[in-house]
């Protein structure tokens, strides 16, 4: 008879400290034990045995076709946890038909401010350099665009949050929604700085520029800060 597996079940077999790493994936859990690609229950740094990877293996660059290699040593039932509200219920009806809104959604849209972000301090230090007025405008349209895209951002962060972790909250969570709100308010300072106060945006003994090329600065070290922790999200992966 097959071994029935639920969650807590599942998640003592995680392959760490020489326990076995067992796998779930459509209601089937098999034993990756023997895998090199599963050497302590990790796998590629970023998938941990002992938990449901159904929904990881579809955006796998590999097919369901791999698990062949393992054993199936038995059946997974998840324990369903009834949503919170009425709305999470709808809501969550909605993203089983179309899953890609579950993961995408922010990881797509926190790109573009984290991009742009980290580019304008160069541009502008280059338009210093080269005198470009044109680099310098560049750079005005990277932060611009940056502060347009962050309310949805943040919206689309708050909104993961809320489906994927009920709102519970964690130290890399929570340093990233305090360091989002930092970063809106500082791209609107140098939006505005750079706007309105900036004179001479090629000259670099203005203080008004050297004040719009700290707030650049500080947001490219924002951006990369808020992108790092995104990846350890992501990327869940410690010294074991």
């Amino acid at each position: 008879m097959d071994r029935q597996f639920d969650r807590e079940g599942l998640a003592k077999n995680d392959g760490r400290e020489n326990r076995p790493a067992f796998v779930a994936v459509n209601g089937t859990v098999y034993d990756v034990s023997a895998s090199k690609r599963w050497a302590g229950g990790n796998h590629m740094k970023r998938h941990q045995a002992g938990t449901d990877l159904s929904m990881d293996i579809i955006s796998a660059p590999h097919g369901l076709d791999v698990l062949d290699r393992f054993q199936s040593i038995g059946v997974y039932t998840p324990t369903l946890q009834a949503p919170s509200s009425p709305l999470k219920a709808r809501v969550e009806d909605l993203l089983d038909t179309y899953p890609f809104f579950r993961r995408h959604p922010h990881p797509a849209v926190v790109h573009v401010p984290v991009g742009f972000l980290t580019i304008a301090p160069f541009l502008v230090v280059l338009s210093i350099v080269f005198g470009s007025a044109r680099t310098e405008w560049a750079a005005y349209c990277c932060v611009l665009v940056a502060t347009v895209s962050i309310p949805p951002s943040i919206a689309t962060g708050y909104f993961t949050w809320w489906i994927n972790y009920d709102l519970h909250d964690s130290p890399i969570i929570a340093s990233k929604r305090r360091l989002a709100w930092v970063t809106l308010i500082l791209a609107v300072l140098a939006g505005v700085t750079r706007g309105m106060a900036v004179q001479e945006p090629v000259n670099f003994t203005s203080v008004p520029v050297l004040i719009y090329l700290l707030l650049v600065s500080i947001l490219a070290v924002l951006a990369a800060r808020i992108g790092f922790l995104g990846g350890k999200l992501v990327f869940p992966y410690d010294s074991h």
